[in-house]
């Protein structure tokens, strides 16, 4: 595949193309992905096709696609292929204040040409599962100059802190990865080792570790700062329960494990660093922030 073109959902676009840099846009644009479920009743024949009856099953899977990320084929960043590329901008929508958005389908050709010219795109479904997070209802948020902004300055940096550090790059994906929907105590598991390769620099008495940790990276000192600590160790508890037993497990601390999470890689983008044991160590012991 040449150019790629990344087709967004769960958000829209009404100003001119955006330009975020390496060559790379996001503009306005309209398709609709839909995969209804059907049923056949024998089994392949002679060329390995199910012959009919074919019987329509309830459901399936629709997205409206309203933008479109183009990547150039002479887009080159160090350690990411096109595709990554545009799950990395997409991935910072989400994180910013959209954590419903998906990238669907992936093409080869604009989908704003397909109609115009009338020529065959090649069309790879991407990520057709569902995310714990929903838009509004009948309701399209729409992105703004300011996030489009803020993008444009952060993902290639982003992208050279994934390259540079293995545990953010870990923590990064395993966050997106946790977003989508299946089971609640697995998503919590992923979130609370996303924390864990960030806030944890031994095994030694983790759960204090990584909530001591976190709390004082994310709070000043003082009560808040207790307050977050008493609330995490709950939550790890809650990751605890999640690993090691088989009772069901509220989607409450998932939801809350996910804000936090996302919080701290907020201010790790930031500050484009990921804190250390010294960092750590420096700031709870003299009773300092994070800045």
């Amino acid at each position: 595949m040449g150019t790629l073109y990344a087709g967004v959902a769960g958000i829209g676009y009404q100003n001119q193309d955006f330009e975020l840099g390496e060559g790379i846009i996001i503009r306005s644009t309209y398709a609709h992905l839909f995969a209804p479920y059907m049923m056949a009743f024998k089994p392949p024949g002679k060329y390995k096709h199910h012959d009919g009856p074919w019987k329509p099953a309830k459901g399936g899977i629709t997205y409206d696609i309203y933008i479109e990320i183009e990547v150039p084929e002479t887009t080159t960043i160090k350690g990411f292929s096109k595709e990554e590329i545009a799950w990395l901008i997409v991935s910072l929508i989400k994180i910013s204040d959209h954590p419903y958005v998906s990238t669907p389908i992936l093409s080869d050709i604009s989908f704003n040409r397909v109609v115009e010219d009338d020529i065959e795109p090649t069309l790879i479904p991407n990520e057709v599962k569902r995310r714990i997070f929903r838009p509004t209802k009948d309701v399209i948020s729409y992105l703004s100059e300011e996030t489009l902004l803020w993008i444009k300055g952060t993902w290639k940096d982003v992208a050279t802190l994934m390259t540079k550090n293995p545990q953010f790059n870990t923590a990064y994906k395993a966050f997106d990865t946790a977003g989508f929907e299946g089971s609640t105590a697995s998503s919590l598991i992923t979130i609370w080792g996303a924390i864990e390769q960030l806030f944890s620099s031994n095994s030694g008495e983790l759960r204090y570790r990584v909530a001591s940790n976190l709390a004082a990276y994310l709070e000043a000192p003082g009560e808040k700062r207790l307050d977050l600590y008493k609330r995490l160790l709950k939550l790890y508890n809650e990751r605890s329960t999640a690993a090691h037993t088989s009772k069901p497990i509220e989607q409450g601390p998932l939801l809350e494990s996910y804000v936090y999470l996302r919080n701290a890689l907020i201010k790790i983008i930031q500050t484009e660093k990921v804190p250390t044991a010294t960092d750590f160590e420096e700031k709870i012991f003299k009773g300092l922030s994070f800045e």
